[in-house]
């Protein structure tokens, strides 16, 4: 037995030995000549590639990646994928702040190379060699290349006077034992680089500081004076690297430097350098310190630091943060010390994950985004904390604050199953994944991974990880053999969780219940909260409601959720309310939930005083139990959400009786009996969220005592590149009889039929949007109207006959548009345009003209959640009528309102980022 065991050891070696010695991979030593026009914005440069050959294969032709050209037009992957992501800015940026790369001219020994582009991709280019390049030989291509500077839309470019020049020069993709990887340049998804040697000289305008990769030689550090002066009017610099894989530099006038050494255990000396603009001086100035502590943190726990420098920049760089290269970080402009300690140690760590141990962050972003969140948390003694400045402002606050905000999120999407699994490539990450998924479970994972191990264990496995594969590119396989052959344990169960969704650590399958003043999302992955909070409402007839809301809205979600608000109305002197309950299911194929409940509310909808001086009120309930189906998309990323829904109103009204005294001959308001109705609506819901042109559209069909109706409902939002832009929205009906058409239907009917002027709160006829005063005559509560039907924004009360209301069909377009900002402050003024139609204005006997309009001002305001309309310009039929009743005439008359809650849409006003 033993000897059995002592040749099973053996030959586990010697595979792992084998794997080793197989493991290849490529050389490029880079010679890069580069000068700044400031002017113009611009690089002119020209390349030396010396490129090795180490693979078994001979290669024939090399794919090079010219990432600048991600920037030259808005039909590149990086430009598809910021619009993927909620991005304008780069698809409506000016041709000024456009970039490209050009003037390149390949050759080999003076001799011209064939190029071909890539078929989908403007900012990738196969280079044909002059001859097979077979293993271990090596060939040299040269070319001059002119790179047009974009404005910093992502990691690079030039805002103002100050330049971030990164993926800037021809790049070689990688050639290794899976093939070619050329990749295009994404916002979202990092990249894939040959390790080599960089020589690279500089020339910039005297005023400005450069900070680069590697050593500057002669070691003038402040620059005060150039190495040489090889351009007229320039000065020079000289930086070189060995085992690196990207190079990139930043030129300020603006910069400030600050530098010391690092001492490493081992006696090796390190040159720290912090450079920053002037503004920035009392947070940068703790900056070496934060970069020593760092350096010598990840060089203690993975393995020491290989270079001779390490430096940090700020820049900005599109996006806030901070982005890698090797041996200098980009850090976006801060606001506080413990900020910039939190960036630069995540940045400053990418020399670790990413630049020594060289992944494919295309493909695998877990190994280097997900590795350095790990020792980020390491580094701070615990877990992620989120919030930190707020919680110091607002105390109060702590106590109910997540423990892990990141985690607190990622439990949320794990429940609604909108996770997806650590395994993922960049690109197909949706945004809110790449962040809680990549960065954040990856370090779940590896925490899981360390309890499993030991601590001890685990760190020994990780530094004989990184001494396996530093300078190299490792993929997940190396990964689970390093540890495997390190920890001497099978892995195989803890690796398999990387191709899977779901919570790490596993949520339990029971939560406590427990109640909360106002709410709490501490420790929610085993408390369910029953939050209870003060709840305030106001109509004209119940006036001011005070009581209570109760509710179990928690992330992550509850399968069953409830609210409930019941008030006492001071004025009607009852119970008020609304509330609502529901049971989602989760299903993982056709569709993505399942929601069925119920919901339902009662309120006053008029007051008035009978005979004997006593208040009455007329009043509703509502009962609407529901069934709604909400369909996956194959797609995470895809925007589009589609849902049917089955809905039945119960509703009963309590409206006056009058009676008539003889003694003043006067209609006196009397208690009426309660009537009870029913409508049932079947909706189908469309909606796509995509930041540019977002649109949807509703289907839907009701049904109630003796009549149908069927509604369609559309809008496109055309968005305006400075800001802004113009709402669409069309609108049809169809009115129907069931049973054939008679007077008592007609009049029994009328609230249902639709309309083209606007809706008033008696003719809401399911009780679904929030009215000051339903039944309001006068004054400000009688001018609210509401976004429905036709959507024409004048109320026509007096003239029925102006309203184009139908018993069989209407139809409408209605516009809305910003307008250009005429003063500093932005006010949120729009204009609007409505035209409708409807069936009776084409009878051969009609008086009135077969379109209506009426067009004006619109002032949106709270997310246009208040939206108040002044019309400016009539139809002639609306003029002529008006003229008739001069009080009703006035511009201020004519000015309504309307509180949109039926357009309220979580989604859209978290600008698509949270599937909720």
């Amino acid at each position: 037995m033993k000897n059995y065991l002592i040749l099973a050891l053996t030959g586990f070696l010697f595979l792992q030995v084998e794997a080793q010695e197989m493991y290849w991979q490529q050389e490029l030593n880079y010679t890069i000549d580069v000068t700044l026009n400031d002017r113009s914005r611009s690089l002119d440069a020209s390349l030396q590639l010396e490129y090795i050959n180490h693979s078994p294969d001979t290669l024939h032709f090399i794919w090079f990646h010219l990432w600048p050209n991600a920037y030259k037009n808005d039909k590149t992957a990086f430009g598809d994928q910021l619009l993927e992501n909620g991005r304008t800015d780069f698809y409506f940026s000016e041709k000024e702040q456009r970039g490209y790369i050009n003037r390149l001219d390949f050759r080999t020994n003076n001799a011209t190379l064939k190029q071909e582009d890539h078929p989908r991709h403007i900012d990738i280019v196969k280079v044909y060699l002059l001859s097979p390049l077979p293993p271990k030989q090596s060939v040299i291509i040269t070319t001059p290349f002119h790179v047009k500077l974009p404005h910093n839309f992502s990691r690079g470019g030039a805002v103002g006077n100050a330049y971030q020049i990164t993926q800037w020069y021809p790049r070689p993709a990688v050639y290794d034992s899976r093939g070619w990887h050329p990749m295009p340049y994404l916002d979202q998804g990092e990249f894939y680089g040959e390790f080599g040697k960089f020589d690279v000289t500089i020339h910039v305008p005297h005023a400005y500081i450069v900070a680069a990769t590697g050593e500057l030689l002669g070691g003038k550090y402040k620059q005060e004076t150039e190495t040489e002066r090889s351009v007229p009017g320039l000065k020079t610099l000289r930086y070189q690297q060995d085992s690196v894989h990207d190079f990139a530099w930043f030129a300020d006038s603006s910069f400030r430097v600050e530098h010391d050494t690092i001492a490493l255990p081992s006696g090796r000396i390190i040159e720290a350098f912090a450079y920053y603009l002037p503004f920035s001086k009392p947070i940068w100035t703790s900056a070496i310190a934060y970069i020593k502590k760092v350096v010598r943190f990840r060089s203690a726990v993975t393995g020491e630091y290989p270079y001779n420098t390490v430096t940090a920049v700020e820049a900005k760089m599109g996006f806030e943060g901070g982005m890698e290269y090797p041996t200098i970080t980009s850090i976006s402009p801060v606001s506080s010390h413990p900020e910039l300690e939190e960036v630069l140690e995540h940045e400053i760590g990418h020399n670790w994950f990413y630049g020594i141990l060289a992944s494919n962050e295309r493909d695998y972003p877990w190994m280097d985004e997900g590795f350095n969140t790990y020792y980020d948390d390491r580094y701070r003694g615990g877990t992620h904390e989120g919030g930190k400045d707020l919680l110091r402002m607002q105390p109060w606050l702590a106590k109910r604050w997540p423990d892990d905000p990141q985690l607190y999120l990622l439990n949320a999407l794990v429940k609604e199953k909108n996770d997806q699994p650590i395994s993922t490539p960049a690109e197909q990450f949706t945004p809110m994944n790449y962040t809680l998924v990549a960065y954040c479970k990856t370090a779940y994972w590896l925490r899981e991974l360390e309890k499993k191990l030991g601590a001890p264990l685990f760190d020994s496995s990780m530094k004989t990880y990184f001494q396996d594969w530093k300078f190299r590119h490792p993929y997940p396989d190396d990964f689970k053999r390093s540890l495997e052959r390190a920890s001497g344990q099978d892995l195989t169960a803890q690796f398999g969780l990387l191709g899977r969704t779901g919570a790490i650590p596993s949520l339990p399958a029971k939560r406590i219940v427990k109640p909360v003043f106002v709410f709490s999302a501490s420790n929610t992955d085993s408390v369910s909260y029953i939050n209870i909070a003060p709840a305030i409402g106001y109509n004209a007839y119940d006036k001011l409601m005070i009581g209570a809301v109760v509710h179990n809205f928690n992330l992550p979600t509850e399968n069953l959720t409830f609210f409930a608000a019941p008030m006492y109305a001071f004025n009607s002197k009852r119970i008020t309310g609304s509330g609502a309950v529901a049971y989602s299911w989760f299903p993982d194929r056709s569709f993505k939930k399942i929601q069925a409940g119920m919901n339902g509310s009662a309120f006053s909808t008029r007051d008035g005083i009978d005979s004997l001086g006593k208040k009455l009120f007329g009043n509703f309930y509502k009962i609407a139990p529901f069934v709604r189906l909400t369909f996956s998309n194959s797609d995470l990323r895809s925007p589009v959400e589609k849902w049917m829904e089955w809905k039945t109103f119960f509703i009963g009204e309590r409206d006056f009786d009058y009676e008539q005294y003889s003694v003043d001959s006067f209609y006196y308001p009397a208690k009426g009996t309660m009537q009870t109705r029913y409508i049932n609506q079947l909706s189908f819901n469309y909606t796509n969220y995509r930041v540019l042109y977002p649109h949807d559209a509703l289907i839907q069909l009701q049904q109630g005592k003796s009549f149908y109706r069927l509604n369609a409902t559309g809008n496109y939002f055309f968005n305006y590149a400075k800001g802004g832009g113009m709402q669409l929205r069309v609108f049809a009906a169809k009115f129907g009889y069931i049973g054939g058409r008679n007077s008592s239907k007609e009049f029994l009917t009328y609230r249902y039929q639709p309309k083209l002027t606007a809706v008033r709160g008696n003719e809401d006829y399911t009780y679904g949007n929030y009215f000051i005063g339903r039944n309001e005559a006068n004054g400000f509560a009688s001018q609210q109207i509401m976004m429905r039907d036709g959507g024409l924004k004048i109320r026509t009360d007096l003239f029925q006959n102006l309203q184009g209301r139908s018993d069989d069909w209407v139809a409408s377009v209605n516009l809305n548009s910003t307008i250009p900002q005429l003063f500093p402050i932005k006010i949120p003024v729009k204009v609007f345009l409505d035209a409708g139609t409807y069936a009776e204005a084409w009878d051969k006997q009609a008086n009135n003209n077969r379109f209506i309009y009426v067009a004006g001002l619109q002032l949106s305001l709270f997310k246009d959640l208040l939206n108040i309309y002044a019309p400016l310009l009539l139809s002639k039929e609306f003029r002529d009528n008006l003229k008739t009743v001069p009080e009703e005439n006035k511009f201020v008359k004519r000015i309504s309102f309307s509180i949109d809650v039926q357009r309220v849409n979580l989604r859209r006003l978290a600008g698509n980022k949270f599937p909720f």
